[in-house]
């Protein structure tokens, strides 16, 4: 007897599930601040307003502590590493697969994020054009910026969000692999994503844009790796029952 197959997206709804993160991509990818320079959004806008309450609102001593922690993606960069020799050493077949995937998942994310829609979007970060941002400011801990910012914070582009788009990929694809692990995965990845507008250096579309893009990678690997490994797992040998010796006939 074969295994069920389960899907996350069984029939049709896969092609749902991917118009959603299409328009979810799309609707980001028109974003409510200005995408240049550093004129002050309108402060009445639905963006900022989202912001105000993500990075203001619910500031508290507990998420002051532990958001700078989670938004450190050098600390996942090693926890994926880990994570990525454990699969090899020994994850037998399956997670020699996943490794394998896992390397062109964060590539893509990083590179499509950087290099390609960051470059093309050149959207201002919310440190660099709003007044009394709730910013994590490395090493000089929480600051407050000034109700007119003179100075520059980040320079580099807000959309998307490469943290949230790596963390997802990488988090999303593997929860897709081993299912029982899917739900705390993605809790991580939604923690990273929070924290980059706790932080007061993304926009809530910002980093809803980067997951989307996550998420559509994550999902395309897991299809080419279904194949992969479908094509690649040796068939079970059917079992053959023996029958017991008969004694000679006499």
């Amino acid at each position: 007897m074969r295994p069920m197959k389960t899907n996350l997206f069984p029939g049709t709804s896969r092609r749902t599930a991917l118009a959603v993160i299409l328009l979810l991509i799309a609707v980001a990818l028109v974003p409510e601040t200005a995408p240049c320079g550093r004129a002050a959004p309108d402060s009445a806008s639905l963006e900022v307003r989202a912001f105000r309450f993500l990075n203001g609102s619910v500031a508290n001593p507990v998420f002051d502590a532990i958001m700078p922690f989670a938004t450190g993606f050098d600390r996942w960069r090693a926890i994926v590493i880990l994570i990525w020799c454990a699969l090899v050493l020994f994850g037998r077949t399956k997670g020699r697969w996943a490794a394998l995937m896992l390397i062109p998942v964060i590539v893509a994310s990083d590179q499509l994020s950087s290099a390609v829609i960051k470059s093309l979007i050149e959207r201002v970060r919310p440190c660099e054009v709003l007044g009394g941002v709730h910013l994590w400011y490395g090493p000089e801990g929480w600051i407050t910026t000034p109700a007119e910012v003179m100075r520059s914070y980040k320079s580099s582009p807000a959309f998307p969000s490469s943290h949230a788009a790596n963390i997802t990929s990488s988090m999303l694809f593997l929860g897709l692999v081993y299912r029982r692990a899917l739900a705390p995965l993605l809790a991580v990845a939604l923690i990273v994503s929070f924290s980059r507008i706790y932080i007061g250096v993304h926009w809530p579309s910002d980093a809803l844009g980067g997951m989307a893009l996550g998420a559509l990678i994550a999902w395309a690997a897991y299809t080419a790796f279904k194949r992969v490994y479908r094509r690649e797992r040796p068939e079970a040998e059917p079992v053959t029952r023996s029958e017991p010796d008969t004694p000679p006939s006499e």
